[in-house]
């Protein structure tokens, strides 16, 4: 099921399971789980006129496949300009992703500092999308088009962490909203990845995504541009920021990510 389906789901109702053709190790696709509670939120309060500027996720848990997901929310808070938000989405009572959306009501200011345009280093015309085979891939990938404009893949012993290209669903069938850009975003491999030699657990355990506004306005067939990169990492976790960028170079979103590395697993003393 294409990545629509759920969504309209999440509008209409608030317990649903999901397909294991989205999973990712034992877990649910975590980009998938933050974007539907992100869609049960918006599509059960009154967000007219404002604009969603920060999303805080916490993944608590494995989301199961094909386990009934139920949906819940709360208001948070109320003012003039900012509504806050908790959403989440739980298992067997139990909290698997965690949600705090705030959204913000524009406001007069005399601060206004312009972004500098970004200016691409490969134009997504000359790159190739990742083929999905199944081999070592998860199978939430073929849902999605990746195409890479570095040569940082995951597992190449690479000395920098720089994960860059272009992004979209493989059938692009309708304009990109906040949900969408999400499970996008979350669509690439951890940037640490590239730094180890050989295969290894990570995930992610905490999500930062804060949207910029005004943005302009996108089409069907746009691929948006990500770069990310390790701005930090020891003791097993690392921390990632990436940058996501509309196909004409204005900044879209700022993402940032603490995920945990396993690829040294403690070796067991004997008694």
């Amino acid at each position: 099921m294409q990545f629509i389906h759920y969504r309209t789901l999440a509008t209409t109702k608030s317990e649903f399971s999901i397909n294991a053709e989205w999973g990712q190790g034992r877990s649910i696709f975590g980009g998938l789980t933050a974007a539907l509670v992100l869609v049960h939120i918006e599509s059960n309060n009154d967000l007219s006129d404002r604009e969603l500027r920060t999303v805080n996720i916490h993944f608590c848990g494995a989301t199961l496949a094909d386990i009934p997901c139920e949906f819940r929310h709360t208001v948070l808070s109320v003012g003039k300009s900012v509504i806050q938000i908790e959403g989440q989405l739980l298992q067997n009572g139990e909290v698997k992703t965690q949600i705090v959306a705030c959204f913000t009501l524009a406001r007069n200011s005399s601060i206004d500092i312009n972004l500098t345009t970004k200016v691409f280093p490969v134009a997504w015309q000359d790159t190739r999308s990742i083929v999905f085979d199944g081999g070592g891939l998860p199978d939430f990938v073929k849902y999605f088009d990746v195409r890479y404009t570095s040569d940082n893949l995951p597992y190449t012993n690479s000395t920098d962490s720089l994960i860059s290209g272009w992004m979209r669903f493989n059938e692009p069938n309708e304009i990109l909203d906040n949900a969408s850009i999400l499970a996008l975003i979350d669509a690439w491999p951890p940037a640490i990845l590239p730094m180890l030699s050989e295969p290894a657990p990570a995930s992610t355990i905490t999500w930062n995504v804060e949207f910029m506004h005004p943005r302009p306005a996108l089409e069907v067939e746009d691929l948006l541009y990500y770069e990310c990169s390790a701005i930090e990492a020891g003791q097993g976790y690392a921390h990632t920021e990436g940058k996501i960028y509309h196909p004409s170079g204005q900044l879209l979103a700022l993402s940032r990510q603490m995920v945990g590395v396993y690829d040294k697993v403690p070796v067991e003393k004997k008694s």
